[in-house]
């Protein structure tokens, strides 16, 4: 795996590293070629159906009743761990 050098600053579009942390801490997926999402009545952000191809898809328990479901294409996955190999990196340096 390659890691970024010290001098070389993090990709200012990546969340916040903790974000960054808590996202790969979720027990993610295999890998799901595609899957095509229907919105039938709230129509999210206007949207009536989604796809999704090469994804990767995590469930996090969010508070004591409530669950999430997080959808990110595998090479968004590989930026998250390649930024958290480089962190740990530059600590160990």
């Amino acid at each position: 795996m390659t890691t970024q050098p010290m001098d070389t600053p993090r990709d200012p579009h990546l969340p916040p590293p903790a974000v960054v942390d808590w996202l790969l801490e979720q027990d993610w997926s295999v890998m799901i070629p595609i899957t095509s999402i229907k919105y039938e009545g709230a129509r999210p952000h206007d949207m009536t159906k989604s796809t999704h191809w090469e994804y990767q898809m995590a469930c996090p328990v969010l508070g004591e009743d409530d669950a999430g479901r997080i959808f990110l294409p595998v090479e968004a996955l590989d930026a998250l761990r390649k930024d958290a190999a480089a962190r740990a990196s530059a600590e160990a340096s």
